[in-house]
């Protein structure tokens, strides 16, 4: 299912004091899809708007087992009550959210932070379900002069950014080898492909439109990207002592690609990707011996 609103709903939403809330809150994140919208705090879903009719959803009946949900009233008392009952399920629970908060904290720093303009990447879609999917939607627009003026010789491209937070997320059924497969699955089918690209494209114009991405003004309209697609690991939080990424590289080609921080930040910066010979030599400091073969 495409991601890019419907123009009446975009019109409707343009005008919603919820749209407004938001962008004066740098907390929380608002991610279109196609027939709603949801606005996520710390990388839970808070609320959902939908359309047709519009209506608004409370946050996940997860966070909240056991007891009612704040009731939208109110917008302005809903929000508070509903970001507490999550804040309580992060410290309480401990569980996936960690990882999503890591993916709303990279919306915040490449999208409406101070220091947007400056780095490689806006962020497109997170939680992205549907030919495939994939943590962080991306569209690496570098920030440089001819870049940024969309020279004739330059091209954004998508990026899709897969983020694995903890030693225990590299492997399994959900590791880095299964996801590097659900990319290579999704690209396999050229048609899906174009038609994804044009919807990413809508989306990201859109969030600009709405004042969900930093203002733009001087910036053209992004009518094309690159024809290929950029698949990268972004991993938080790992210990370098465990086995557990040298066992998931060894499964790996040797180009498939890493994002180091800028640093310890989450901006995203072209010059901060690497592929696996390069984050091995970075990363292990060639203490471990690893293969590094040609897959």
């Amino acid at each position: 299912m495409a991601r890019k609103i419907s123009e009446i709903f975009f019109q409707e939403l343009a005008k919603m004091p919820i749209l407004e809330y938001v962008k004066s809150d740098d907390t929380l994140d608002m991610e279109l899809r196609g027939d709603s919208v949801i606005v996520y705090y710390r990388g839970g879903k808070l609320l959902t708007l939908k359309e047709n009719p519009i209506t608004l959803e409370p946050l996940d009946k997860d966070y909240h087992k056991g007891s009612e949900p704040p009731a939208i009233v109110n917008i302005i008392d809903y929000i508070p009550q509903a970001k507490h009952i999550i804040d309580k399920y992060v410290v309480e629970v401990k569980n996936h959210l960690w990882e999503k908060e890591i993916q709303q904290r990279v919306v915040l720093e490449n999208n409406y932070s101070k220091n947007s303009l400056d780095t490689d990447f806006f962020i497109i879609d997170i939680e992205y379900q549907d030919i495939g999917r994939a943590d962080i939607v991306a569209l690496r627009w570098d920030s440089t002069s001819p870049a940024r003026k969309l020279s004739k010789n330059y091209l954004p491209k998508i990026t899709i950014f897969e983020v694995k937070q903890g030693t225990n997320s590299i492997k399994g059924q959900s590791g880095m080898s299964s996801h590097l497969n659900d990319f290579n699955q999704l690209i396999a089918n050229k048609e899906k492909v174009e038609d994804f690209k044009k919807d990413m494209i809508a989306v990201f114009e859109q969030k600009r439109e709405l004042g969900l991405i930093v203002k733009m003004e001087k910036y053209g309209k992004i009518n094309k990207v690159a024809d290929d697609i950029d698949f990268v690991f972004l991993l938080a939080n790992y210990k370098s002592k465990s086995e557990n990424l040298v066992n998931e590289l060894a499964l790996l080609p040797d180009k498939c690609k890493f994002i180091y921080a800028n640093p310890m930040g989450y901006g995203l910066y072209a010059e901060n990707i690497v592929d696996k010979k390069e984050f091995i030599m970075r990363f292990f400091r060639q203490s471990l011996s690893i293969s590094t073969s040609t897959k």
